[in-house]
């Protein structure tokens, strides 16, 4: 066969055409996939509570006073304060309102000091670990009591595991919610069959979630102090100033009284 310059490499014209070789991305799509379903369940609003905690102490300079005034409770209608109980600088007891990366809220003395602040982090550290492993034990429970609940009843035959068999109950309770029906009328003029077909959505039984409410919080003392500007009546030396309305009220008398009293010296000596 004669060959020439261009027709040395094959004898196609589809062989003159360079290969092209494309990059293969199989390896970030596996990894991104298992990155998806490594994302672990919603958290709770205890455990997003301590990690705004443990953010705010770490980087909070502690030298501002609470937006809302504080509680001056002395840890009389709230719990004692498990990270400041106390402030060393005036004596105030703190009950558990008052964050500790605020300052004191009456004589605004910073409970962030050089050695207060990393033994802070490392209780709300490990308070907030112990939340994780108490919540991740709890979920356990829930998942393995809801094994032994499937495993309590005999599966079906022609049912495909346990995904085939949550399949059919989730489309049933999609379903459930919202029920239709058939009506089937004839008409007596024209003799024809109609049906008619009504979907009704059953309003939702459960309650609305009530939203937290805001914990009554004691405000501070007033700076006065509040006593009798007025010199005491010497006629009437026990006359209460500060309520000068106040007037005595006997008791009621009981109308059986005359008649016990007639009773015991019948029965007496």
């Amino acid at each position: 066969m004669h060959r020439t310059p261009w027709t040395s490499s094959g004898s196609l014209t589809s062989d003159r055409i360079p290969a092209r070789h494309f990059p293969t991305s199989t390896t970030p799509v596996k990894q991104q996939a298992k990155g998806k379903g490594q994302a672990g369940p919603p958290k709770s609003k205890t455990v997003l509570a301590l990690e705004n905690r443990l953010h705010n102490v770490e980087y909070a300079s502690g030298k501002e006073k609470d937006p809302k005034g504080g509680c001056f409770c002395l840890a009389r209608e709230h719990g004692l304060s498990t990270y400041v109980p106390l402030c060393c600088s005036c004596g105030l007891v703190l009950c558990e309102l008052n964050l500790p990366h605020y300052a004191c809220p009456h004589c605004g003395e910073s409970f962030l000091g050089n050695t207060r602040r990393p033994a802070l982090v490392a209780q709300i550290k490990k308070e907030l670990s112990a939340q994780i492993a108490k919540e991740g034990e709890e979920r356990e429970r829930v998942i393995e009591d809801a094994r032994k609940a499937e495993g309590a009843f005999p599966m079906l035959p022609g049912a495909g595991g346990t995904q085939g068999a949550r399949r059919p109950a989730g489309k049933g309770a999609a379903a459930g919610s919202q029920s239709s029906h058939k009506v089937l009328s004839l008409n007596s003029t024209t003799k024809k069959v109609t049906v008619s077909s009504y979907t009704s959505t059953p309003v939702s039984s459960r309650p609305p979630s009530p939203t937290p409410e805001e914990p009554r919080r004691v405000p501070p003392p007033p700076r006065e102090i509040n006593y009798v500007k007025e010199p005491p009546d010497p006629d009437h030396p026990w006359k209460n100033i500060q309520f000068p309305d106040l007037q005595y009220i006997p008791p009621p008398k009981d109308p059986n009284a005359h008649g016990r009293r007639q009773q015991r010296r019948e029965i007496g000596p």
